[in-house]
């Protein structure tokens, strides 16, 4: 084969092989910030009234 036909293939490899890697970077990226996000345990943040209504029902609990 001649080197401008290689090259051309090269060429054209190379602009497939960009865009087809960058979507597979960004879809493994998008999986583990997802697999992140299930990750996360939920906190409940109690406001004062529901403390305050505890500590007067379980004053011994402590």
């Amino acid at each position: 084969m001649s080197t401008p036909l290689l090259l051309a293939l090269a060429t054209l490899l190379v602009l497939i092989a960009v865009p087809a890697s960058r979507d597979l970077l960004n879809a493994l990226r998008e999986r583990s910030e997802h697999d992140a996000k299930r990750r996360l345990v939920p906190v409940r943040i109690d406001d004062e009234r529901d403390a305050r209504a505890r500590r007067m029902r379980d004053p011994y609990d402590r």
